[in-house]
């Protein structure tokens, strides 16, 4: 499965038509992505049939919430879901770094009472978290299916051991979906040393960028078609292999 992140309708139409399976949707990426506007959301659920997760983050920085921050995510989350989203992708914290376990309990609640069949996704919060396979065990128990990560350093090829411990740990009882820094010259090192089945990117830098954080993008954030499809070849690729192994 590949993921692609974006934050615009003209993106979310270049990244199906380069072979994205999942689409993560938000606004303004270039602080990370925060809750996209429900235009938005209806604007894309009507564009396409594949799935659709919503980021919700009501505001860009940390992951440390006011109660009332929390509340307005709920409601977001409720509202994504209601208006056709597959699923959220969420997270909070509290002073340790560990996951604010209250919250998650809470999203879990509000999204199934809308859905049932809805996607409950931790977002990168969990790369900061002390204590990362008690927490697998716990979001399993919460029916969360995934960890989007980069297995706590900044792109996910510099964290492989660790993905790979979790991915290990979650047993596929829960999806770890590595990112950070995923291209098409890393991608087939990070399937391969994971064992992770998917992955996630934005795909807006050509590998040549990626390693220069400080140049900026060809496509002016829009996803490079060509970086797209050719680490969707190497995913199926992969899974392809794996079924026969």
């Amino acid at each position: 499965m590949l993921e692609v992140c974006v934050d615009r309708l003209e993106a979310v139409r270049q990244a199906i038509d380069a072979g994205a399976q999942r689409i993560e949707l938000s606004e303004n990426l270039s602080v990370g992505g925060v809750t996209p506007s429900m235009d938005l959301i209806k604007s894309t659920r009507a564009e396409i049939s594949e799935a659709l997760i919503v980021l919700v983050r009501c505001r860009e920085g940390d992951f440390r919430y006011t109660p009332e921050e929390l509340d307005r995510m709920l409601e977001q989350a409720r509202e994504a879901i209601r208006l056709g989203a597959d699923g959220v992708a969420v997270g909070a914290c509290v002073a340790d770094g560990s996951l604010d376990w209250d919250f998650l309990a809470r999203v879990q609640r509000v999204v199934f009472q809308v859905s049932k069949a809805a996607e409950l996704v931790v977002h990168r919060v969990f790369d900061r978290v002390p204590d990362p396979i008690p927490s697998i065990e716990r979001l399993i128990e919460l029916r969360y299916q995934r960890i989007l990560t980069s297995g706590g350093a900044l792109h996910a090829v510099d964290s492989l051991d660790a993905l790979r411990e979790w991915n290990l740990a979650a047993a596929k009882r829960l999806e770890i979906l590595p990112a950070g820094g995923i291209h098409s010259l890393n991608a087939q090192r990070v399937l391969q040393e994971t064992h992770c089945r998917q992955l996630h990117g934005s795909f807006t830098k050509r590998p040549e960028q990626a390693s220069e954080s400080r140049l900026p993008s060809l496509s002016a954030g829009m996803p490079i078609a060509e970086e797209i499809l050719q680490v969707r070849r190497l995913l199926d690729r992969s899974n392809l292999a794996s079924t026969f192994t």
